[in-house]
């Protein structure tokens, strides 16, 4: 089932007390966890009175408002279903090491079930597999794991396809565009396909891109990664980034050069900063997820499979390229649930 963003709203507004939420850091637009916060590091608490049980969900990391509307989705199925939810993940998408660990203290701690987002799943699946081959309840969210028997169910957008619309809107807007991309972290699936998606549909349209690099997902390196692409392209028209957090970097590195008119910047995930930039006439546009559904939806797959039901292995997340034609439209609705739950 489809749940409305106010969600969202509820989790900010602190009103719910179901499981431990991890700390934040990185945009400056990113949305406040909920009450209760705990570290980002901490391993699964036993359940809370009265709940049916524990369910763990472990992000990419827990820098950006993505990952916050994931935490908050998550969170607010666990209130629907009676289950206590706690959200944990790294401090930054790089760290694949320390999403194994966390893995590992969730089973320790007694959790009853897992929903992982694995930030490196190359390195993450064979910790996930062993856990699962245990008997522990594992479903995937965002990025999928190289080997389908280390996951139960996956829920998530079909990466290129989505990069391929933007690529295609950015080849639209300019056939003769040239155009830099930056992506997360090298190897990453979910980075691999939206890169892969944004260039083909660049290309088809008869633009050019001009080069690829990385910037692991990281609002800094993002700005120096465009400045490079800046000094290295006088001829650059398009900056296109496989998340927000680098494409708001990249937009203060054009911005810095004096090329706002020259230079357009488009992202991926639809954040609440990428949307704010957007109407602010910054950000052209972005490839939009829906976070929230994503955070509910894995913790919802896990709760049937705990109880018994059949699920579906495959599972898809919708997403829509926002631009300034309905980016408004997109920010209001957000807004008004922010205030319907009291803000």
């Amino acid at each position: 089932m489809k749940h409305s963003k106010r969600f969202f709203a509820m989790a900010l507004a602190g009103a719910l007390t179901v499981g431990s939420l991890a700390g934040c850091g990185g945009s400056s637009n990113e949305a406040a966890a909920p009450a209760g916060s705990a570290s980002a590091g901490s391993a699964a608490a036993a359940s809370d009175a009265g709940s049916k049980g524990t369910i763990t969900v472990i992000t990419m990391a827990l820098n950006s408002d993505y990952w916050h509307a994931v935490q908050a989705g998550g969170i607010l199925a666990g209130k629907d279903y009676g289950y206590t939810v706690n959200v944990i993940g790294p401090n930054d998408e790089s760290n694949a090491q320390e999403q194994c660990n966390q893995i590992l203290d969730a089973v320790s701690a007694g959790t009853d079930a897992i929903v992982l987002s694995a930030n490196n799943p190359d390195t993450v699946v064979s910790t996930a597999a062993d856990v699962h081959a245990d008997g522990m309840p594992l479903v995937e969210i965002d990025s999928s794991l190289p080997d389908e028997d280390a996951y139960d169910a996956f829920l998530g957008t079909n990466n290129y396809d989505a990069g391929k619309a933007l690529g295609d809107y950015i080849g639209q807007q300019d056939s003769s565009a040239k155009v830099a991309l930056i992506r997360g972290l090298v190897g990453t699936t979910v980075h691999d396909d939206r890169c892969n998606g944004i260039a083909d549909g660049v290309e088809a349209a008869g633009a050019e891109v001009l080069g690829i690099q990385p910037a692991d997902s990281d609002r800094a390196k993002g700005v120096t990664v465009a400045e490079n692409f800046i000094q290295a392209n006088p001829d650059l028209t398009a900056i296109a980034a496989t998340n927000d957090e680098m494409a708001l970097g990249a937009y203060e590195a054009v911005k810095s050069a004096g090329k706002e008119d020259q230079i357009t910047v488009y992202g991926f995930d639809g954040s609440i900063g990428g949307l704010e930039s957007i109407l602010a006439g910054e950000m052209t546009g972005t490839a939009a997820q829906d976070p929230v559904q994503e955070g509910y939806g894995g913790v919802e797959l896990a709760v049937k499979i705990l109880e018994g039901e059949s699920v579906e292995k495959e599972n898809d997340n919708p997403f829509q390229v926002v631009t300034a034609d309905n980016a408004q439209e997109v920010y209001d609705e957000l807004m008004a649930d922010l205030e319907a739950a009291g803000f």
